[in-house]
């Protein structure tokens, strides 16, 4: 099960705490290379183990999984850092916006003449759909 330990330190020493805790991380990454030369090296004899070779893989898998976060964990301390000492300028908000014209929907009237607010022309069809015939 994993936890998460949380300690305080000096802003200024975050860099050098990181690098420390990176250098611990880098062993394991040793270490997994010296796992696989042994898989590697296991699947050259003449008659593999292969349960052996299964179980380092998956723990060189395993410890692979482990770096990686403690990597990501390691660049949020950096990140947070770089924030805090070199802090973002701040955003200048943009210029209001100046309300638009409202415009209005034309008017057309029944009667199929020009509106005289809107100038629009209402347009009947000058011929009717012919109803079906019985033939």
């Amino acid at each position: 099960m994993r936890v998460k330990l949380q300690y305080s330190v000096e802003l200024d020493e975050v860099p050098e705490i990181v690098a420390e805790l990176i250098e611990d991380e880098s062993s394991h990454l040793n270490h997994c290379g010296h796992m696989i030369q042994d898989v590697c090296d296991a699947l050259r004899k003449e008659e593999p183990n292969m349960g052996f070779i299964l179980k380092k893989i998956d723990k060189v898998r395993q410890t692979l999984g482990t770096l990686d976060s403690r990597l990501n964990e390691m660049e949020g301390l950096l990140s947070g850092y770089d924030n805090a000492v070199n802090p973002p300028p701040q955003a200048v908000p943009p210029a209001p916006i100046p309300p638009q014209q409202q415009k209005t929907e034309p008017q057309v009237t029944p009667s199929g003449k020009v509106d005289p607010e809107t100038g629009v022309y209402n347009y009947e069809r000058p011929y009717a759909v012919p109803e079906e015939s019985e033939e």
